[in-house]
């Protein structure tokens, strides 16, 4: 989706129900926050992602009840509360309508397909834990069918920064909220911008935003290039966390860009998967 003034509404509405996957979201209050009438933001928003706020906002939700289920130990309520769904038999219904198996049986047979596929190979990149503060980080949304480039976001983006802020930024970085397997290729979801030093007073106008990543405990792996992203994020999540007794979270993986490495000949991106 090309981003432009016209469009920023649009894309606020879809951060706002990215952010609110753990409950029912009422449209009105959606509505309300980004200055539109109901029937004019539902409108708006058909146009662009092809359905309405309110059947997007389920899918979404299924998306990530269909991650945690792969790539977690959580048991199926879990996972149903954490998506919103306050009964097992209705979340398994719901779900099994959109993906065509229960929560349990898809579980079972995408993990047999990432291992069967070799999705999860021995030879994966070592894998490391980090422990790390509480970290600022200032990025913009873009889509799956998004023309612009990763640089043309960033661009973008300081170009509605304020010096301040702009003097605050460490490293470039992209979050990625969606598997391929699971979300379909327009609706994938990634975050662009910058780890900041600090979060500066400044509210940037949605959809770009601040995104806080609170202190903890990471995986964290080395890539030899962006494409080896989702394999090295399977061995991680799967492979090197059951072995480990571990468990990810499904939120805030990302990719950091250490522009100093890159400049001095070193490997220069590296995957941060957060533990739970």
């Amino acid at each position: 989706m090309m981003m432009d003034s016209r469009e920023f509404d649009v894309a606020a509405t879809e951060v706002i129900l990215h952010e609110h996957t753990n409950i029912l979201m009422p449209m009105t209050l959606v509505a309300q926050q980004v200055g539109l009438s109901c029937s004019h933001l539902r409108r708006k928003f058909k146009q662009s992602f092809g359905v309405t706020p309110t059947d997007y906002h389920a899918a979404i939700r299924l998306d990530r009840a269909a991650m945690l289920l792969i790539y977690t130990r959580k048991s199926i309520m879990e996972v149903a509360l954490e998506c919103g769904y306050q009964d097992h038999a209705a979340f398994s219904r719901v779900f099994r309508r959109h993906f065509g198996s229960s929560p349990r049986g898809y579980r079972e047979s995408m993990r047999m397909e990432i291992a069967t596929n070799g999705l999860v190979r021995d030879d994966a990149t070592p894998v490391n834990v980090i422990d790390h503060e509480e970290e600022y980080f200032l990025v913009m949304r873009s889509f799956g069918d998004d023309k612009n480039s990763e640089e043309s976001l960033r661009q973008m983006l300081l170009s509605m920064c304020p010096q301040h802020a702009k003097e605050s930024i460490v490293e470039s970085v992209c979050f990625y909220y969606d598997d391929p397997n699971i979300t379909p290729t327009h609706r994938m979801r990634k975050d662009v911008g910058y780890r900041m030093t600090r979060r500066a007073t400044w509210n940037p106008p949605l959809p770009l935003r601040w995104v806080t990543v609170p202190a903890g405990r990471s995986m964290s792996a080395t890539l030899g290039s962006e494409k080896d992203r989702e394999q090295c994020f399977k061995h991680m999540a799967i492979r090197w966390a059951q072995e480990h007794n571990e468990q990810i979270r499904v939120d805030h993986s990302r990719v950091i860009y250490h522009e100093g490495m890159r400049d001095a000949g070193m490997k220069s991106l590296e995957l941060r998967v957060p533990l739970d």
